[in-house]
């Protein structure tokens, strides 16, 4: 699952985690001394994109960059919440082979929208598609992803 609009920021809960009166991670980590909690150091600074800052005691997010990886809203996510646009996205053919390593899928349809009302039928068909295609191109014993 992923979102399209921007991500949701609650200030005062970002006011909260930078106090200290907020667990981060939602607490997975307290059994560690792990000393306070550094926005800067665990959030901003592990961006992969870049996209975050503070602007005095806000912090700010450039929404047209992020990449939607989920580590800021795991970090805090009293603060940080994704948007309401919700969808999926469907990535095919990811495989670990031994030697190579893992390797991520092809991004094949970045947003498709899921709702309540269509209970995600979209996602369905585009799925019962692919598997039509790779029944008649397919090799017997081969992936979707090595058809491809």
């Amino acid at each position: 699952g992923t979102w399209k609009d921007d991500i949701k920021i609650d200030q005062a809960a970002v006011k909260e985690y930078i106090a200290g009166n907020y667990p981060a991670n939602g607490g997975a980590h307290k059994d560690g001394d792990w000393g306070p909690f550094d926005i800067k150091k665990e959030v901003i600074d592990l961006c992969p994109t870049e996209c975050m800052w503070m602007e005095g005691d806000e912090l700010k997010i450039d929404n047209s960059e992020c990449n939607r990886c989920m580590h800021c809203i795991n970090v805090m996510p009293r603060a940080l919440r994704p948007g309401k646009e919700k969808g999926a996205t469907i990535c095919i053919g990811a495989k670990a082979p031994i030697l190579d390593g893992a390797q991520f899928a092809t991004m094949v349809i970045p947003f498709i929208e899921v709702s309540k009302d269509n209970e995600y039928e979209n996602v369905i068909d585009v799925i019962e598609q692919i598997w039509d295609w790779w029944m008649e191109v397919g090799k017997n014993r081969e992936r979707v992803g090595e058809t491809m």
